[in-house]
């Protein structure tokens, strides 16, 4: 009786062991990639430098487990075009900035503004970002000491994507990596994968930035009407409201 009842319990092992290595199998695997055209960091590096430069696009990101379970529930859209960049949260602009006359204007609710210039700091922050969106663990290798592997070339919908992998060089790579999906005609990132084990499982966490290119509108981007609202400059102090 004991006996069976052991074959049993190892039969389930066997089982579960096996279910978890297809689990892990399956959410490793990237579908059919294209190795014939090998990119290095540098040039993918490249790549997310013109991605950054590009002047017309949209995108809204979320985020989700195996893109199924979401994570997040509020809406953030960014509109860039021709070096101006406006932020939209649930429906309300908070963020807009012109890069061409360094201005920035925050906005909170519906009574306060505040009109001000991009600072150093935030000029670094952007050195290795396409627009708010984050690539620093492919390019800074000073503060990153990453990993990297190019997995291959795929074609969605008629578009070419590269797709590259970075990981901890102190970390296994199955278990601890990110991957990056960049559209190869314009640099821009479309996707990024973040892959970690919680309680034992691996799972993978989806940041799909939703993005629309070549579809905003000077209409889209236009500057912010500050009437009705008390606007302040970086120093604090209230000035005068400014309109176009």
């Amino acid at each position: 009786m004991k006996i069976k009842v052991l074959k049993i319990i190892l039969s389930i092992l066997i089982i579960f062991l096996i279910l978890i290595t297809a689990y892990e199998i399956v959410i490793n695997f990237d579908g059919f990639l294209d190795k014939s055209n090998p990119m290095t960091r540098e040039e993918v590096i490249e790549l997310l430098e013109k991605g950054k430069r590009y002047p017309n696009y949209y995108y809204s990101s979320s985020e989700s487990i195996s893109g199924i379970i979401k994570l997040d529930n509020n809406r953030t859209e960014h509109y860039i075009k021709d070096g101006i960049r406006k932020v939209v949260n649930d429906g309300k602009t908070t963020e807009w900035e012109d890069t061409n006359k360094d201005e920035i204007i925050y906005i909170n609710g519906n009574k306060y503004a505040t009109i001000t210039k991009k600072l150093e700091s935030n000029n670094e922050q952007n050195e290795y970002s396409q627009n708010q969106f984050d690539y620093s663990i492919i390019a800074n290798r000073e503060q990153f000491d990453f990993n990297f592997k190019y997995l291959g070339e795929k074609q969605i919908e008629g578009r070419k994507y590269v797709l590259v992998k970075v990981w901890n060089k102190d970390s296994i790579e199955m278990f601890s990596s990110t991957k990056f999906l960049i559209d190869k005609q314009t640099g821009l990132i479309t996707k990024r994968t973040d892959y970690t084990v919680f309680y034992g499982l691996l799972i993978d966490i989806v940041t799909d930035r939703n993005l629309k290119i070549d579809v905003v509108t000077n209409n889209d981007v236009e500057r912010p009407n500050l009437d009705g609202y008390i606007v302040y400059n970086d120093k604090g102090e209230v000035v005068e409201n400014e309109t176009t």
